[in-house]
C-alpha cells in the first residue's frame, strides 16, 4: 500500500503543478502581443515576459509555502505526541510502581481506578494521534510476514478475558484454506480487529460475540480476507448507521463512544485497500465487517526455527548485574525507567543528553543503551549516528534501543535508519522493556544441520553456557532465520561432503554485507586440504571436531573473542 500512497501523493503534486501552469497560461492570454502597438512590440514582449516571471515566482512561492505548512503540521504532530505521552508515561509507570507495594484495600482500589482511567485516556490520545496522522497523509502501512493464526489466537485470548468478565462468550472461526503465513501490516490489522471486537463486547450484555475470518478473494498469491464480528447486543438502528464510520457521525451514536475508534478503523481499512460495513437492526445485534487485502508469504515452505529453553535456568538471571546506559532528559520518565531496571538487578547509568551519551558509550562497557529521541543539546538520533560512525572506523557494535514518546508512523523507521537496533514507545511497559533487554543481553546461537549426534551435543553445550539457541534443519531455513535475526554465533555442519554448509555460510556472509553485523560461524566437523580452503573462503571462522563438548566449545568461543570477532 505504500506504493499506492506514494502514487496518490505524486498525483496530488502533479495536479498542483498543472494548476500552476494553467494560471501561467491564463496570464499569457491576458497579455497577448496583439494588445501592444506594433512599434512597441519589443517592449510589450519584454513586459509580458517579466509579468509571467513575476506571477510564476508568486505561484511557486505559494506552493513552497503549502509544502512548508505540511511539514510544520507533521512536526507539530510529533511534538504533541511527545508532550502528551511523556507525562502519561509518568502517570502509568508510577501508579504501577505504587501498586506493587503494600497498600490498604481502599488505597489499592483508588489507584486501580486511577490506572484504569489513565489507560482509557491513553487509548483516546492514541486514537487522536492516529486520526491526525491519517488526515495529514503521514500514515503508511508496513509489510511483514506473520502467522495469522498466532496473531488472532493471542489477541482474541486477551479479549476473551474481558468477555468472560461480562459473562458472555467470545468465539472465533478461521477458514482452514487461509494460508498460515501472510504479508501485510499486522499491527494495523490487529488495531482494527481489536477495536471492533472491543466495541462488540462493550455493547453486548448477554449472549456471545463471534469472529469469523473467511476468504473473499484469492488469486495468484494475493488474497482478501473478510473479518466479520457479530454480537447479540443492542444493535444499531438503520437511521443511525449512515455516517457511523465518519468521525462526527460516529461521535453522535451511542454504539461508538467518542467515535474515534470506528473512524480510525475505517480510515485504516481504506488505507489497506479494503472495505468496512455494518449489518444491524435495533435490538437484534450487529455485524461489523471489513475486508483486508494481504499477500501470501513466500516463506510458506520455511520451517520456523525451534527455540531451545534453558533448562538450567541460567538465562533467567541474565539481567542481574547487566550494565545499561539510560539517556533521558525527562526527570520523571528517567526515574521511572531507572527504578524498573534497578528492580530487575540492572546497574544503570543515566545521562540527560546525546553528547553525554556518546561520551559515556566511548568510555563505558554497556550491554545496552536506552536512548531517548528528543533531548536537549543533542538528540538521540544524532547521538546514535555518531556512535555508528565511530564503529565503522574502529569496529564493534553497541546495542542501542530507542526509548521514546514518539509514536507516529515512520518514527520507527527513522530510528532504525539512524542506526538504532530496536524501538520501544512510552508509556514504558515493564514486561516489554525487560523482554527486549533480555534478548539483547543474551547471546544467541543458530545450530544448523540434522546430524542426530552432533546437533544435540552442540545445543546442549551452548545451553549450558547460557546461550539462547535456535535450531533449523536445512541451510535454506538457516539463511531465512539469519535474515530475520542478528545471531552472535552460527554452527554449521562442515564434515565430508557438506557442500550445503559452505554455501549456507556464503549466503549468510552476503546478507551481512547489508546488515553491517557479523556472526561467528563455526563448522561442526573438521575440514582439511581443499575443503579447508573452501570453507575458509566461504566465511567459516573456525572448526570444532566431533564429538562436541562444553569445554571444547567454550575454548573455541574464547579464541574467537580474543581475535575480536563478534559472536
Amino acid at each position: 500500500m505504500s506504493e499506492i500512497t506514494n502514487l496518490k501523493q505524486m498525483v496530488h503534486t502533479l495536479e498542483q503543478e498543472l494548476e500552476l501552469q494553467k494560471k501561467i497560461t491564463e496570464s499569457l492570454q491576458k497579455l497577448t502581443p496583439g494588445s501592444c502597438p506594433s512599434q512597441n512590440q519589443a517592449d510589450c514582449d519584454l513586459r509580458i515576459e517579466q509579468e509571467v516571471e513575476r506571477r510564476t515566482r508568486e505561484l511557486r512561492s505559494a506552493l513552497e509555502q503549502a509544502r512548508n505548512d505540511k511539514r510544520k503540521e507533521s512536526e507539530f504532530l510529533a511534538n504533541i505526541s511527545h508532550e502528551i505521552l511523556t507525562p502519561m508515561d509518568g502517570i502509568l509507570g508510577m501508579t504501577g510502581l505504587v501498586l506493587e507495594t503494600e497498600l490498604t484495600q481502599d488505597q489499592r482500589r483508588y489507584l486501580e481506578m486511577v490506572s484504569a482511567s489513565a489507560d482509557r485516556l491513553l487509548s483516546v490520545v492514541n486514537d487522536i494521534l492516529d486520526y491526525s496522522q491519517i488526515m495529514a497523509g503521514r500514515l503508511q502501512l508496513l509489510h511483514s510476514d506473520f502467522d495469522l493464526s498466532d496473531l488472532l489466537e493471542c489477541d482474541l485470548y486477551i479479549l476473551k478475558l474481558a468477555a468472560e468478565h461480562k459473562k458472555i462468550d467470545l468465539l472465533h472461526y478461521i477458514d482452514p484454506d487461509i494460508p498460515q503465513y501472510v504479508s501485510s501490516d499486522p499491527d494495523r490489522l490487529r488495531q482494527v480487529l481489536v477495536n471492533l471486537v472491543n466495541n462488540a463486547i462493550k455493547f453486548t450484555e448477554k449472549g456471545l460475540v463471534t469472529v469469523d475470518v473467511t476468504i473473499a478473494e484469492y488469486a495468484a498469491g494475493k488474497l482478501t480476507l473478510k473479518f466479520s464480528i457479530t454480537d447479540t447486543g443492542i444493535g444499531v438502528p438503520l437511521e443511525k448507521q449512515k455516517g457511523l464510520f465518519d468521525l462526527m457521525g460516529a461521535a453522535r451514536d451511542d454504539h461508538s463512544g467518542t467515535g474515534l475508534g470506528l473512524a480510525v478503523s475505517a480510515k485504516l481499512v481504506e488505507l489497506a485497500g479494503g472495505e468496512i460495513g455494518l449489518e444491524s437492526a435495533s435490538g437484534e445485534g450487529a455485524t461489523f465487517w471489513f475486508t483486508w487485502p494481504l499477500v501470501e508469504s513466500s516463506q510458506q515452505d520455511k520451517i520456523p526455527a525451534r527455540m531451545v529453553d534453558d533448562e538450567t535456568g541460567l538465562n533467567s538471571f541474565i539481567l542481574k548485574g547487566a550494565k545499561v546506559l539510560l539517556a533521558e532528559d525527562e526527570p520523571i520518565s528517567g526515574a521511572l525507567t531507572e527504578t524498573l531496571l534497578q528492580q530487575a538487578g540492572i546497574a544503570v547509568t543515566m545521562v540527560e543528553n546525546g553528547i553525554k551519551a556518546v561520551e559515556e558509550i566511548e568510555k563505558g562497557d554497556y550491554g545496552v543503551v536506552l536512548m531517548d529521541v528528543q533531548m536537549p543539546v543533542m538528540d538521540g538520533l544524532t547521538a546514535t549516528q555518531q556512535v555508528r560512525d565511530r564503529e565503522r572506523r574502529a569496529g564493534g557494535h553497541q546495542s542501542i534501543i530507542a526509548l521514546t514518546a514518539y509514536a507516529l508512523q515512520g518514527d520507527r523507521e527513522r530510528c532504525l535508519q539512524a542506526g538504532m537496533d530496536d524501538y520501544l514507545t512510552k508509556p514504558v511497559n515493564k514486561d516489554q522493556l525487560l523482554d527486549m533487554l533480555t534478548r539483547y543481553l543474551t547471546k544467541t546461537a543458530l545450530v544448523v544441520g540434522g546430524d542426530p549426534l552432533s546437533q544435540p551435543a552442540a545445543v546442549k553445550a551452548l545451553v549450558e553456557l547460557g546461550w539462547r539457541v535456535s535450531i533449523v534443519e536445512t541451510g535454506r531455513s538457516a539463511v531465512y532465520e539469519a535474515s530475520l535475526t542478528n545471531f552472535d554465533l552460527i554452527m554449521i555442519e562442515t564434515g565430508p561432503a557438506q557442500s550445503d554448509g559452505i554455501e549456507t555460510a556464503r549466503a549468510i556472509r552476503r546478507l551481512e554485507e547489508y546488515s553491517g553485523r557479523r556472526a561467528a560461524i563455526i563448522g561442526i566437523g573438521m575440514a582439511s586440504g581443499d575443503d579447508l580452503e573452501e570453507c575458509t573462503n566461504g566465511g567459516i571462522d573456525d572448526f570444532i571436531d566431533l564429538p562436541v563438548s562444553k569445554d571444547q566449545l567454550q575454548g573455541k568461543l574464547r579464541q574467537l573473542q580474543e581475535l575480536q570477532m563478534s559472536y
